[in-house]
């Protein structure tokens, strides 16, 4: 005595597309059969346990293709994980205490502007002129953080301006 599984019980994950293929086969061999096959009137639209076995083959067969494809994505990601990794690793390993060097000596002249532009900032003179504006002053009569701020981006601008024009 076989045992047949419904048709129902079968799900699991099928596209609309592999849905119709099977309908479409199902509908084929229900065609060309027909009654004469010796199956009743109640099972005429029921697989037979091969038809069933197929369909359960054919599903096993497309969930390990999708592994598979799964599989390889996930191998290409590490890929290049790898590789950006690799790069990241090369660009550290050349930039060594020489180039370090090399970017002090190229960039002397901006190092050399900030430096300067920050000592004139901070010098009294500036102080007393922010000092000043009531705004700009806190209770025990120093610059408050508004002052320093200010300081900070007139620095920034007139270093952008000497960058830009002079250097």
């Amino acid at each position: 005595m076989s045992q047949e599984t419904p048709i129902g019980n079968l799900g699991g994950g099928i596209s609309d597309e592999d849905s119709r293929l099977v309908d479409s086969i199902l509908n084929d061999i229900n065609n060309s059969s027909g009654p004469s096959q010796g199956q009743g009137g109640s099972q005429q639209g029921q697989p037979s346990p091969e038809q069933i076995k197929m369909m359960q083959q054919q599903q096993m067969m497309r969930q390990q293709a999708l592994a598979q494809q799964q599989a390889m994505a996930q191998q290409q990601a590490l890929a290049q994980q790898q590789a950006q990794a690799q790069q990241k690793m090369n660009m550290i390993q050349s930039s060594g205490s020489g180039d370090i060097m090399e970017n002090v000596k190229l960039e002397a002249k901006n190092i050399m502007t900030v430096v300067f532009l920050c000592i004139l900032f901070n010098i009294e003179q500036v102080d007393n002129i922010l000092k000043g504006v009531s705004m700009f002053v806190n209770e025990s009569g120093g610059l408050n953080m508004q002052a320093v701020f200010l300081k900070s981006i007139v620095i920034g601008l007139i270093f952008y301006v000497i960058k830009t024009y002079l250097l």
